[in-house]
């Protein structure tokens, strides 16, 4: 009878052990590969005239680098016009696959090809499209779609059609400092500023970008007003039917490069980002404060103020994983990798280094050689 009883328990025992064991295979045999693409965008010095832009893909399974391909060449100008550009404003991946620029030029990574080569503000992209806003002194103002599933674009007819609040306010950056002009549907147009700052410095061309801003509702908004030294911004809440302007507060920008921009949080706060200056905007309180840290992405996030010596302190999930110098805009988070353009510095001048990868299965950064970097565009599962 014991050893029935000690059998049955023997025969139990092996069976759990097996069950542990296979469930152990199989957890091993359904794992994966994980492979990610680095989009990265090169400038082909041969074609100067022309601004001759290249996008690679480069190839990383398990966070480990194993090659790159050439994935398109495009021209930076065309008759001495911007034509397609990687290096105005903020550029975005939707869907894993499509490329919008900041200038609304739409690129298929999948195809590899130009789907769009038109000028033209990203208001949102929902489902299969893409909806944008036209402002120009000869085209006119009006909203256009995208149409990821067919490939189309087109004019929307709908005169009442709107993707957000706000109405038609444009700068006037014909003279010094600005104007801000509101348009009504129908009226002449309106002057709400006469000063509406200077806008930001450009050393590499005579581009002069809108100071960035934000719709709050439909009668108000908030802009970034920028003295004539580019040495502060301050923030002006202004409502379009009274013409009245409010000071928010002001910001000191000394030193800080590339290209501004705001990022809605909700409908009355805004993150206000330029080079190291990450400022949380409370419209309704009227506050701004500096940020110590930038806003965790996948986890990761750095330190906005760089320390001379060491550069960015970088997090993940809160805890430090290194200290390298980079640009703030060159630094883009995926699931569980990171990547960023590593920096030399030489008194007040930057030399690239080539890329730094965060490779997760070895916690550990890993260098990667690449040339020059026009723009690191962010990351593409596969």
């Amino acid at each position: 009878m014991k050893n029935s009883r000690f059998m049955r328990f023997k025969l139990r025992t092996h069976l759990i052990i097996a069950v542990f064991a296979l469930s152990a295979f199989s957890f091993l045999w359904i794992q994966k590969d994980v492979r990610q693409d680095l989009i990265v965008v090169h400038v082909d010095g041969s074609s100067k005239t022309q601004f001759k832009q290249v996008l690679y893909a480069y190839h990383f399974l398990n966070g480990s680098f194993t090659g790159r391909d050439e994935l398109l060449s495009v021209q930076g100008k065309k008759e001495g016009k911007d034509y397609i550009r990687f290096d105005r404003g903020h550029n975005m991946i939707y869907k894993n696959r499509y490329l919008i620029t900041g200038i609304g030029n739409i690129i298929d990574l999948q195809e590899k090809k130009v789907l769009f080569d038109g000028k033209a503000k990203l208001m949102r992209c929902s489902n299969d499209s893409a909806i944008f806003y036209t402002d120009d002194i000869f085209k006119g103002r009006f909203y256009s779609v995208y149409n990821f599933s067919n490939n189309t674009y087109g004019e929307v007819k709908e005169l009442l059609f709107k993707t957000k609040y706000g109405r038609d306010v444009e700068f006037d950056k014909s003279t010094k400092p600005f104007k801000l002009l509101y348009f009504p549907a129908g009226k002449p147009r309106v002057q709400l500023l006469s000063d509406a700052g200077y806008g930001q410095v450009n050393e590499k061309d005579s581009y002069v970008p809108d100071p960035p801003m934000v719709w709050i509702d439909n009668d108000n908004f908030m802009f970034s007003h920028f003295n004539a030294g580019n040495t502060e911004v301050q923030f002006y809440k202004v409502n379009v039917d009274t013409k009245k302007s409010e000071r928010i507060g002001s910001l000191d920008i000394t030193g800080e490069t590339g290209l501004a921009e705001i990022q809605s949080l909700n409908s009355d706060q805004v993150m206000f980002k330029l080079g190291n200056k990450y400022v949380f905007i409370d419209m309704e309180s009227g506050t701004i404060s500096e940020q110590e840290y930038t806003k965790p992405v996948n986890g990761f996030s750095f330190i906005c103020k760089p320390d001379p010596k060491v550069g960015h302190t970088i997090k993940l999930y809160g805890n430090e994983i290194g200290k390298y110098h980079f640009d703030s805009q060159n630094f883009v988070a995926g699931s569980n990798i990171a990547g960023f353009v590593r920096e030399m510095k030489i008194g007040q001048e930057s030399y690239q280094q080539g890329l730094m990868v965060w490779n997760a299965t070895r916690k550990k950064w890993e260098a990667v050689d690449a040339e020059e970097v026009l723009a690191l565009i962010g990351w593409v599962n596969n």
